[in-house]
């Protein structure tokens, strides 16, 4: 993966005026104050934004990791949805399409790729708060957002479909109209079945079997939460990792790489969050 800086010349100039007070309004969430006992107390809510059933996956949505996007009211059965930073911007493209088209082949078990839909999507609006990713990776350009659609719509798309893949460009799905608040981010390390979050304001990455990637997406979500969110106010993130009873080895790798990389948070004082839950298993 490319490394790329964030310069903090996209979207960030139209910050909440009190972001203190968005701060202390976080803070005070029961999940914040005790995530063990929020994702006990809730066990069953949030079991049942996974995706158990056994019918065949025939759509999988690939949406960006950012906590302000509006998912569904509630879980589809045979449908997947991948959270990755810039809906995979911030990928190499060829890499990008390899891996989600590796992911579509185990899907489809056997069946055509073609039986498995895949729908790119993208973010922004235009009063100025779009897709920090964009803004990473193209922020230098004019209209970094409308750079990250024509990548999405003209390369990730046109990939996937060269490989045999159903894929298609859905254009912006629904943010909410705010600045970053989240201080905590979930791992679906359980392959998309994880579609939503209800009652927790977190990012979510969900990654077609990269840890890497995972990892780097994850860190990018706390550099958001200490960077233009609230700055070096911030002394908490907490990071939710669901583990896949059917490889456990992968929330392992993703929480070991983690924990090493916040240690320069937590030797700053920060106190880094980690809390793994079992994703129910898919039947």
């Amino acid at each position: 993966m490319e490394t790329h800086q964030h310069d903090g010349t996209h979207h960030h100039g139209h910050e909440h005026s009190d972001m203190q007070a968005l701060l202390k309004k976080e803070l005070a969430h029961p999940f914040n104050q005790d995530p063990n006992k929020w994702l006990d107390a809730h066990e069953q809510e949030w079991q049942e934004c996974f995706d158990c059933s056994a019918e065949p996956v025939t759509e999988v949505t690939v949406v960006c990791i950012d906590e302000r996007m509006v998912l569904e009211a509630k879980t589809q059965s045979g449908k997947r949805v991948l959270r990755v930073a810039g809906s995979g911007i911030l990928w190499e493209n060829d890499e990008f399409v390899d891996a989600v088209a590796a992911y579509i082949a185990l899907l489809a078990h056997g069946r055509p790729l073609s039986a498995v839909k895949v729908r790119i999507s993208s973010h922004g609006d235009k009063k100025g708060r779009g897709c920090g990713a964009a803004g990473i990776k193209y922020g230098k350009e004019v209209n970094p957002d409308q750079c990250a659609r024509d990548e999405q719509r003209d390369a990730i798309v046109v990939g996937l479909k060269a490989r045999g893949i159903d894929a298609d460009f859905i254009g912006d799905k629904t943010m909410r109209q705010e600045p970053h608040t989240a201080i905590g981010a979930a791992i679906d390390c359980a392959g998309g079945r994880l579609q939503r979050l209800p009652g927790l304001n977190i990012f979510v990455i969900s990654m077609p079997d990269n840890i890497e990637y995972a990892v780097k997406e994850a860190m990018l979500s706390l550099e958001i939460a200490t960077g233009h969110a609230y700055g070096d106010t911030l002394k908490q993130f907490t990071f939710v990792i669901f583990d896949d009873p059917a490889r456990p080895e992968v929330a392992r790798q993703i929480t070991a790489a983690l924990r090493e990389q916040t240690k320069e948070y937590a030797v700053k004082g920060m106190d880094i969050r980690f809390v793994t839950r079992e994703a129910p298993t898919a039947k």
